[in-house]
This record gives C-alpha cells, structure tokens and sequence, in this order.
C-alpha cells in the first residue's frame, strides 16, 4: 500500500487521469450521437426525453461532471481545510480514484442502456415498468410507448404489435377500474395515441395476418365488462376515428368496429327489468333504468349518425354488410331496427334535438366537406336517407313467427305538436323512400335488388310504402282532429285569458275614467254607449295539449275591446261639434290666447300630441309642474292617442264643467248567462268568458255564430268574449274648440290663419 501512494502521481497520471479523459473526449459525443440515433430509428423527441430522464443517464452525466471536478481538485493541490490524519491528507487521491471507478461503471451501465433502447422489444418492456411504477411521469411514458407502436405499424413487426396492444388494453382497463357507472373521459394523451395510430394503419397496405386487421384500436374505448359509460368526448373522438378511416377508404375497419359494437349493445347495454317495492306501481330501478336507457340511445344515436355519413359517401355495399350484420340465428339486429316502428320513432327524433341545439349534429357527427350554415341540415337530411333505406329494408326481413308483422305502424302520440311534427315528417320519409326505390343502381349495391320490380308488392302480397305512409299519415291527421275537438278548455289558460284581459283594460278605463268624470252633467246630456268584443279563436291556443305557440290568443280579444274603446272614448269630442281649426305648430297654442277665455273655467285635452316637442319651441306660457303641463296656468291632459285621425294631433279646449261623464255599467243578467261571463273586476265591471263550441250544451250559440261566420265547421273553434257597458254623457249645445296640427301630407285645403280663431262666446 505505501508503494502505491508513494508512487500515486504515477498511477494517477498514467491510469485514472487518462481514462476521465478518454471517457469524456469519446463517451460524452458517443452519448450525444446515441441521442441522435434514437431520433433517426423512432422519430421521436419523445423517447429522446425518456432517455435523458433514466436514471443511468443521469447518474453517468452527474459522476462525468465529478470525475472532471475531482481531477481539477487534484491538479490545483488546495491544502486541506482541517487536519485530519492520513484521508484528509489523501483525499484529493481518494477522490479521484472513487469517481473514476463509478464513471467506468457508468459507462458499462449507459452502455446497456444504449442496447436497450437500440432492441425495440427491450425498449418497450423497459418502458412499461417504468411507466407502472412511476405516478408522475405517467404522460410522459405512455407517450414515449406510443412512438414504439408508430414504429410497429411502420416495420409491420407483430410480435412487438401484440405486446403492446396487451399494454394499452392493461392501460385503459386500469383508467376505468373503480368506475362503474360513471362517464369516462380518457386523458388526452390515450386520444391523441389512438388517433395517430389509426391514421398510420390506414395509410399502410392491409397485411394478411395482422393483430390490427379488425381495427382492434377501435375497441379500447368500448367497455364490455367494467360497466362505465361512454362520454361525450369519446363519442366525438370516435366519430373522428370513424372520418379518418371512411376517407382513407378502409370500410374493413368500419366492419370491424361494427361487429364489435354490435356485441357491445347486445350484450352489455340490455335494460334492466322493472323491479316493484311493496307499494303497487312503483318501480324500485327506475333511475337505473333511465340511466340504461339515455346510454343505450346515445349508442344507437352514434350509429345511425354513421349510417347518415355511409350514405353521404356513398359507401352502399358497407351499407350492406352493415344492415346484414348478425350473430343469432334466428338473426337478431340490434344497431339497425328490426321493425317498422323502431324506424318511424327513430326518424321523428332526429328534428328534436334541434330544439335544445340548433348545430346539434354538426359538433358531434360533423361530416367531411359539409360547411355553413346549413351543415347541420344536410347531416340530417342524410341520416334520414339511411333510415328511409332502413325503410325499405323492413320488407325485406323474414317473419319467423306467425303473429309477427314487422311493418305495423308505431302508436301515435298525444300530443298534439308531436302529432304535428310526426305528420310533416312522415312527408319527407315518403320523399326520400320512393326516391331511393327509383334508383335501381343504388338498390342493387344496397343489397336490394328484389325492389327493381315494380310488382314485387303486389306479388308479395305486401302494401307499398306510400300506401302504408299515406295511411299512417291519416291515422295521425284522425288522431290529431280528435283531440283537437274534444279537449276542454284548461282552466290555467282560462285563468290567463282573464288576467292579460284586466292587466290590458283597468289601466286603460283607469286613466280615462279620471279624464271622463263630471258628476254634475245634470239632465240635459246625450248618451253614447261603447261595448265588447266577440272572437272566434282556436280551442287549441285555450287547452293544454297545444300544437304550436299561440303568442297572443289570449290578449287579442282584450285588446280589440281597448282599441274600440278608446276610438270611440276620444269621438266623443267630435259627437259634440266643436268649432275646428287647422293651425300650423307654431300657432296651435297661440290660438288659445285669442280665445279670450277665462284659465279658472277652462281645461285643455291634449290628444295625440307630443307636448315635450312643443316645449322645444319656447312657446311663452307652456311650463310643467310636478309632471303636468299647463298653459298660462291652465291644465293640460293629456291622452297619448295618435290612431285616431279625428281627434289625434288636436287640442281641445272647453270648460271643466262641460267634460264628458263616463259610467261603467253592469251587464244585464239575461246577456251574461247567454255568453257565460264572469265578472272579473267589480270597479270597471269587466266581463270575459269562453265558450267551447264543440259543447252540446252551447249548441244554439255555435248555430246563431255559424250564420254570422264563413267557416263551416266550428267545432274546434271557442268564442272569445270581452264584455263591457260604458256609458259616455255629453252635454249638448257646449262650446268647444278643436285646434289641430296641420299636415300638409294629410289634411287638404290650407292651414287656418291665427287672425281666422274666434273668441269663444
């Protein structure tokens, strides 16, 4: 020993020295050029990244570093910091000497690693451990796994194929263990993977005997065994998946894919049985049972969404192997209907989700080359094709049992807007199936030559499709005018129909009232009255079971009522012959002044006339006080009415004590219980009733209605009524003066000069 420290310079400038050296110069660039080469034989920065990451070459990089340190820490010769015997005094050597033998090792180690990452199948299983054991780096190594499945679908190398399909299968059964039931959203990475994969496989040319023949990717993402539910996400990433191979022409993958989600829906997505709980009716599973339902339609959605894209590309024979698609004998389908109901209730859906999303279809089964506004249209234009073609299948399928008739109708539903929607549909259904029955080419790539004749109903004994469209749809119009005639009036739309009737009159008869009040009127008065309203309406806008919106069936009654009183309300002014003057804007209120009247006595009614307008002009004596106009201390009222051409644009200026007296009476009882009034307000006694003319009851009503009415049938029809007794008392021989506004657009002649108004006597 003290012969080898004496001679250590020796030893350590001949051996240990060189070899840092050696291994730094031709180790380091070899690293580097190893490097380089993982790039050239996978493409990918990935594996390049997993390389650096190892722990061997970290390790190798760290004790490269220390050997240069610890020989630049021998070279300098720093004399020790403490004393502390003979290791102190040595420690620059021992230094050395311990990290050139850990560099050596190292370099042995990155070697090996070097090896494995050169042997794919020593890289893949490399990998995999370490991706089961790490927790953080998962992304990271699932990623670098998925660059060594590129390279086995580029080298067409199997047996590699078959250990990493047995991975990935591993991979996402572990992602769904403890899920059950629940929606699966994968990572992204597990999407991205599939999705590269798939687009290599379909680039290559089909190999005889592959382990990715059958689209085995596809069935990652089909769960058969741990019960979880498909997400959204993975419908869209499937539905991408199901693009790129239709572009690339590889229907052998759409085939696959199909059997497989075949067996899926078959076997695992049944719906459970009703199960009851003591109580009689209540089904104990129900929530189960929607659950089972809302996964197995969306399923089903998907498909026929795919069926749409099959016929938009044309692809009839794939249409064809699809359509003929079974594992049972007696052969049970289960992504196509197995009778003439299943197509109708499915066809009636397609429009329905436009009423949650108006570009439904276009996010989840958008279709290559469709844009616009008008995308989500053609896909389900093209997904009803499908089902008119499933249509037409329907009378192709063999009737194993003799009760068994797989073209009867679906029951039609009660409502009646769905009654409505199923009849205008059934119209583009009859379009699209006797379209595709004139295609002869296209039946016989479908599989549907037999239709080419034109007798083949007749001589099959079975009822042609527009028959039994044709028939269907006026069991639908039956049903529909059914229900239209013999549904009541709802007592929630009756109540509605009163309510919008006083929200629309009191303010109205409230603000008038005040205007039309003279209680000292005395006998010398002449009296007009002003009534209600009749109207013939749809029963349908007052009952439950409505076919479409009726936006203002219950107001337009009430509304009438308004405008007829308020027209004849403001004629009153007219009924009195008031002395008329038209005047240009700039004299209207001028021309009071030359009435040399006295302000105490007189009061203005301002009809149609915007006063703001007028105040802009600066006109002298026009002022308001708390939110009333005067002039020259005289009132204003004002009535914002300008459908009247009488009255409107017009001030009339007469004396308080000679306004109008307005009086709302009752309505006689013999009137009420003809018309069934209710009253509804007690202050302005305001009557509203409706009457259903399809009633026994009201025959004699719907008789005298009909005579004065051109609609023939009036039986689902109701009489809308709005009843009131106002009564308006004038003065007579009363002074009044009407100054309007001229127009020199409306009235004819010429504008009165303001010398032409006369005081009033």
């Amino acid at each position: 020993m003290s012969n080898i420290l004496s001679n250590y310079p020796d030893i350590i400038g001949v051996a240990l020295i060189p070899m840092i050296i050696a291994i730094f110069a031709l180790g380091f660039p070899l690293l580097i050029q190893t490097i380089s080469r993982i790039d050239d034989k996978y493409d990918s920065t990935k594996l390049i990244e997993t390389f650096k990451k190892d722990w061997i070459c970290k390790w190798f990089l760290w004790i490269l570093v220390s050997a240069v340190a610890s020989y630049v820490i021998w070279i300098c010769q720093f004399p020790p910091l403490v004393e502390w015997g003979w290791i102190i005094d040595n420690s620059a050597t021992i230094l050395v000497t311990i990290t050139t033998i850990a560099l050596i090792v190292m370099t042995f180690w990155i070697v090996y690693l070097t090896y494995i990452y050169y042997v794919p199948e020593l890289l893949l299983t490399h990998l995999i451990k370490a991706y089961k054991k790490t927790k953080k780096k998962k992304t990271l190594y699932f990623e670098a796994i998925s660059k060594i499945l590129f390279y086995s679908i580029n080298k067409a190398d199997e047996p590699l194929a078959r250990t990493l399909l047995e991975f990935y299968f591993e991979a996402f059964i572990e992602f769904r263990k403890g899920k059950e039931g629940q929606i699966i959203e994968y990572p992204q990475e597990f999407y991205d993977t599939i999705f590269e994969a798939n687009e290599l496989l379909c680039i290559r040319t089909r190999k005889t005997i592959s382990h990715f023949n059958d689209s085995t990717l596809f069935y990652l993402f089909l769960d058969e065994y741990q019960k979880t539910v498909i997400s959204s996400k993975t419908y869209k990433f499937l539905w991408r998946l199901i693009v790129q191979s239709i572009l690339y022409e590889r229907e052998d993958f759409i085939l696959a894919y199909w059997r497989k989600a075949h067996q899926l829906c078959n076997l695992f997505m049944k719906i459970p049985y009703r199960e009851y709980g003591d109580t009689f009716g209540i089904v104990t599973n129900q929530t189960e049972i929607d659950k089972k339902e809302k996964e197995r339609n969306d399923f089903l959605e998907f498909h026929y969404a795919l069926g749409g894209l099959l016929m938009y590309k044309q692809k009839y024979n794939t249409i064809k192997e699809l359509m003929c698609f079974t594992k049972s004998m007696p052969p049970k389908y289960v992504l196509v209907p197995e009778r003439m109901q299943e197509v109708i209730e499915r066809y009636m859906q397609i429009d329905k989700e436009e009423y949650i999303n108006p570009v439904y279809y276009e996010q989840r089964y958008w279709f290559p080359d469709t844009y616009g506004v008008n995308s989500d249209e053609v896909i389900k234009m093209w997904i009803k094709r499908y089902l008119a073609v499933l249509f037409i299948r329907q009378y192709t399928l063999h009737e194993y049992y003799v009760n068994s008739n797989r073209l009867i109708m679906p029951t039609t539903p009660n409502s009646l807007s769905e009654l409505n929607h199923w009849k205008d549909e059934l119209g583009s259904l009859e379009y699209f199936v006797n379209d595709y029955l004139s295609q002869k080419d296209t039946l016989r790539e479908l599989g549907l030559e037999q239709f080419c004749n034109p007798n083949w109903f007749e001589e099959n004994n079975k009822v042609k499709p527009s028959v039994l469209i044709e028939n269907f749809k006026t069991e639908i119009e039956n049903n529909f005018n059914r229900i239209k005639t013999e549904q009541p009036i709802d007592k929630d739309e009756e109540k509605k129909f009163q309510e919008k009737t006083i929200n629309l009159l009191k303010p109205v008869f409230e603000k008038y009232s005040k205007i039309f009040t003279n209680n000292q009127i005395g006998n010398n008065y002449q009296s007009y009255y002003i009534y209600g309203q009749h109207y013939i309406l749809e029963k349908n806008a007052f009952a439950e079971n409505q076919d479409k919106s009726y936006i203002n069936s219950d107001s337009i009654t009430a509304e009438s009522v308004d405008m007829q009183f308020q027209y004849y309300a403001l004629n009153s002014f007219i009924l009195i012959f008031p002395q008329k003057y038209l005047l240009v804007e700039k004299d209207l209120f001028l021309a009071i002044d030359k009435l040399n009247i006295n302000t105490d006595d007189f009061v203005i009614i301002s009809v149609g006339l915007n006063i703001d307008y007028y105040s802009y002009l600066q006109i002298g004596g026009l002022q308001k006080e708390n939110d009333k106009w005067l002039y020259n201390g005289m009132e204003i009222i004002e009535i914002n009415n300008y459908t009247n051409d009488l009255v409107s644009q017009s001030l009339f200026v007469l004396k308080r004590e000679d306004l109008p007296n307005m009086i709302f009476n009752k309505i006689n009882k013999e009137q009420k219980n003809k018309y069934q009034l209710k009253n509804i307000d007690d202050t302005f006694n305001i009557y509203a009733g409706l009457i259903d003319l399809n009633k026994l009851e009201n025959k004699e009503i719907k008789k005298e209605v009909e005579q004065k009415n051109i609609e023939v049938d009036l039986s689902q029809k109701v009489l809308a009524c709005v009843d009131i007794n106002v009564e308006i008392r004038c003065k007579q021989n009363i002074k009044c003066i009407q100054l309007k506004a001229f127009s020199q657009f409306e009235d004819r002649g010429k504008a009165n000069k303001l010398e032409d108004v006369a005081c009033i006597e």
